[in-house]
């Protein structure tokens, strides 16, 4: 192999002028005298250079002088390694090639250049980003901007500030389910940008007074409001994702006290039904005049009613129509299953509440029809005298067979008949067990409009096909195994004839004396035609902040009081309706909540256990103060 002289080179200059190795030559690596490393000069560094796309040489680099060194003939290097401070075959190395050397040991990555000749350096992998990059307040690129990019950085800026806000406010009172309701420094970026975007895209020609109105919205919401929309958020977030309901720990009721000492407390918790006659719970059975004016009014007016889902007006026709066996007029009902409810507003605050639409979050003032069709319209009545019209109401009896110590959870599911809203399913709990007492189907008296499956979790084959049970027989769900062992059987409820035999039925396992719990006891009882005098309901024991009319969810009590997901519905268009038996049991938890809360107030008070189990008031010589009984000053001797 022919050695490379410094002629050579000189003379293989001249000949091709090579402007890469005249740069080469007046780039000189300078040496630290002190340490005897070499140190390319800043042009040089590797941190100041432009980025190397895979697969390419970076000219100027020593890898790439190298290359070019290999393809000149007449000055190639010899020997595998021509940068190598070894040379196995004595080769004679110049002053050019020894600066290479350097440069290439002080600069290039360990094991990052390939020696061989006609091969590239191999690029390091780069690794896949396991989760979203982290964003900034910075306005996202859109193919359109609205505005000003200075203008969007100010508007992004202000609307993040109030979500911090809100979100600080909620960290300092958050409890239970509401610690999942906070949100990281990385969210509350997420979110700004989101709906800053979102304002951007769809609403551009008035982009600059959309994005100010939202900024001005969450300036003026208060706390309770920011708990509103978060919760919402949240149970949307849960009913789109497959993951388990909740990750934090379910809120454990410890009450101190046995369940004999707990069914003592509950004459506590019942509220006078005379009281409320305004709020739909009925104390008084209608007369036989009044169910005959009510009848005669129905039959004035044709049978015409107000749909109660679309608000239009049609027709009934209880038996069917003889011309065509129609059950109802008007056509088909597109409407929203979901309830109108107002977002909260900030105390003070005057402007117009917003209102939403539960089933699908759809603004009311921006909706343009239902998200659902349904085959009838359908109504209810609460007018006591009506309701009687179909079937009159009954006082609970007083049945000496029925345990003292018992208390009942109470739960019913309605559905739509030409005679309103009727019951067609009828649950009945132990309390505080939670043991099932009673769970059947009812057949109503009227033709079916709609069972309301979204809701009650009834289908028409489940009243087709369930066998029939009376007063005095087992009522039991008959369970069928399934051929896989390892799967629970099937549980197929019963059916009682009417509302009447489904009303006979309860009588036998509570007394007028038993406590009689549920969550809006007046839509259960006067379903079932009941007029029960010893009834606690958890809608009175935890009310709404605006007081009645309105009032809690169920589902809302059980997710923000214990952190229990209730009334999942698996997936969206295919919705499994509430189970009556898991309501009945959730409003049971809930007076046990309550007592749990009543007694520590009770205790603070003076409050006590005596040794026979009894709850036992304060002596009027004892007072508690700091926590401790002591004695009244005007008992101290």
């Amino acid at each position: 192999m022919p050695r490379v002289t410094a002629t050579s080179r000189t003379h293989s200059n001249n000949e091709t002028n090579d402007n890469s190795e005249h740069e080469l030559q007046r780039k000189r690596v300078k040496l630290d005298l002190d340490s005897g490393v070499a140190s390319p000069r800043r042009s040089l560094v590797t941190g100041s250079s432009p980025k190397i796309r895979p697969g390419e040489q970076r000219k100027g680099s020593p890898a790439h002088m190298s290359a070019t060194i290999h393809k000149r003939g007449s000055s190639r290097l010899s020997g595998p390694n021509p940068l190598s401070s070894t040379e196995t075959d004595k080769q004679v190395v110049t002053p050019q090639a020894k600066s290479l050397q350097s440069m290439a040991v002080s600069t290039a990555p360990a094991k990052s250049i390939s020696l061989t000749p006609g091969t590239q350096q191999k690029q390091p992998k780069t690794p896949k980003p396991s989760s979203r990059e982290p964003e900034t307040l910075n306005p996202r690129l859109l193919k359109k901007a609205p505005a000003s990019h200075a203008t969007r950085v100010a508007l992004v800026k202000a609307l993040y500030k109030e979500f911090q806000r809100l979100n600080d406010e909620l960290k300092k009172t958050a409890k239970g389910a509401e610690r999942k309701w906070l949100l990281s420094d990385q969210e509350l970026i997420v979110k700004t940008l989101d709906e800053e975007q979102e304002v951007a895209t769809k609403k551009t020609s008035i982009y600059n007074t959309s994005i100010r109105n939202k900024i001005l919205t969450y300036k003026k919401m208060s706390l309770a409001q920011w708990k509103d929309e978060r919760s919402k958020i949240a149970q949307s977030a849960n009913i789109n994702s497959t993951e388990s309901a909740s990750t934090a720990a379910v809120e454990s009721i410890e009450t101190g006290l046995t369940p004999s000492q707990e069914f003592q407390f509950l004459p506590r918790l019942v509220f006078d039904l005379t009281l409320l006659d305004t709020y739909g719970y009925i104390s008084k059975m209608p007369s036989e005049g009044d169910i005959a004016d009510a009848e005669a009014a129905v039959k004035a007016c044709g049978n015409t009613e107000t749909c109660d889902r679309c608000t239009r007006r049609f027709q009934v026709f209880p038996g069917r129509r003889e011309a065509d066996g129609a059950l109802a007029s008007n056509g088909n009902c597109t409407h929203h299953p979901g309830k109108l409810y107002y977002l909260k507003r900030a105390p003070g605050d005057r402007s117009k509440a917003e209102r939403r639409f539960k089933c699908c979050q759809r603004n009311y003032d921006d909706e343009a029809g239902g998200c659902t069709t349904a085959e009838h319209h359908v109504f209810k009545t609460t007018d006591p005298k009506r309701l009687a019209a179909v079937l009159n109401f009954a006082h609970t009896p007083v049945n000496p067979e029925i345990p003292k110590d018992r208390a009942v959870s109470f739960d019913c599911e309605m559905g739509y008949t030409v005679y309103g809203l009727e019951l067609i399913r009828l649950t009945a709990v132990s309390w505080p067990a939670g043991d099932v007492l009673l769970d059947i189907l009812v057949r109503p008296v009227g033709e079916v409009l709609d069972l309301n499956t979204r809701f009650s979790g009834v289908r028409p084959e489940d009243m087709a096909s369930a066998e029939r049970c009376d007063v005095g027989s087992n009522h039991q769900p008959t369970m069928i195994p399934k051929q896989d062992p390892t799967q629970k059987p099937e549980r197929r409820l019963k059916i009682a004839a009417s509302p009447k035999m489904a009303r006979d039925i309860l009588f036998t396992l509570i007394s007028a004396e038993t406590p009689l719990i549920g969550h809006g006891l007046e839509n259960d009882l006067n379903a079932a035609r009941i007029i029960h005098p010893n009834c606690i309901d958890t809608v009175l024991l935890w009310p709404h902040d605006r007081g009645l009319p309105m009032r809690n969810g169920l589902k809302y009590l059980m997710e923000t009081k214990l952190n229990r997901k209730i009334q999942v519905e698996a997936t969206e268009g295919s919705p499994e309706g509430h189970d009556s038996a898991e309501d009945a049991q959730a409003a049971g938890d809930l007076v046990r909540l309550k007592i749990r809360d009543e007694w520590k107030t009770m205790q603070m008070k003076g409050w006590a256990v005596d040794t026979g189990g009894e709850l036992m008031a304060p002596s009027e010589e004892w007072t508690v103060v700091g926590g401790a009984q002591v004695k009244k000053p005007n008992n101290i001797n």
